[in-house]
């Protein structure tokens, strides 16, 4: 029997940006939160530091979070959490149909986003694992107080997560269009700083949700100046929890860590 020939298919092409731009931003002045995020056709951040497209870039793989937070980032240099830059990054057209795809680019971007980070800053990584205290999300005794997003009704532009949903700011608060429990609770573990622990979502809940979140004296005509009661962050972050017919509860679960072995300040365009 003649033996099969030996395939001569060549390897798969590393997923990679085609164009990228890095400049440090020097404006002196900034207008509200860096926008940064994925585009039609790439990547893009205006005047932000470098940790945010890292924590895109660099996503956890145990499926406890979506997100790496900045305290589970080690060896970071100041001057990556400081300097602010420009980012423009294009797809390469033969790559451009699969980007188009929500499902597709989800795994493109961070895969394309390590390839930037590896050419432009030398950038070498490793992961550890701990366990650690957390604080797990839980369904409260009377039942989530939000709704399931309906994909037809269309909602106001506002800034991309990089953990997916969109942040659409209110009076007094905000509003998540279309997030996961698991990027609520990544969002809940970065309000102030104020529980020092990672949260891990435990809800069950598997939709995607528009969410509406008020911190204890910001709505309505008060400003942040008049929160009362739950003044300081975590008593204000546990009422927004409750608030919305959640719950945390003490617990300790395996924790990632990304560990920054070297960077460097991007090359020159």
């Amino acid at each position: 029997m003649a033996q099969a020939p030996a395939s001569t298919a060549a390897p798969a092409k590393p997923l990679s940006f085609d164009i990228v731009s890095i400049r440090q931003n020097l404006s002196p002045q900034r207008n509200g939160p860096p926008q940064f995020g994925p585009t039609a056709d790439g990547y893009h951040m205006a005047g932000g530091p470098l940790l945010l497209p890292i924590i895109t870039a660099y996503l956890p793989q145990g499926g406890t979070a979506v997100a790496f937070m900045p305290d589970q980032i080690k060896g970071l240099p100041d001057w990556a959490m400081r300097d602010s830059y420009d980012i423009d990054a294009k797809v390469a057209e033969e790559n451009m149909a699969d980007w188009q795809k929500p499902a597709q680019q989800k795994t493109m971007l961070p895969a394309m986003m390590q390839a930037l980070f590896e050419d432009r800053c030398k950038m070498v990584v490793h992961r550890e694992t701990k366990d650690a205290s957390v604080y797990l999300l839980t369904v409260g005794k009377s039942g989530p107080k939000f709704k399931e997003t309906d994909p037809s009704v269309e909602h106001p532009d506002g800034m991309k997560l990089p953990w997916g949903g969109v942040m659409v700011p209110g009076k007094g608060g905000m509003t998540l269009y279309g997030t996961s429990m698991a990027s609520l609770a990544t969002l809940l573990g970065t309000f102030g700083r104020g529980l020092g622990r990672q949260v891990q979502d435990k809800t069950g809940l598997t939709g995607h949700y528009d969410i509406t979140i008020t911190p204890p004296g910001m709505g309505g005509s008060a400003g942040p100046g008049d929160a009362g009661g739950a003044t300081d962050p975590e008593s204000m972050i546990f009422t927004v929890v409750e608030s919305l017919g959640l719950k945390l509860e003490s617990g300790k679960q395996p924790v990632e860590t990304l560990v920054i072995d070297h960077i460097e300040k991007p090359t020159a365009n």
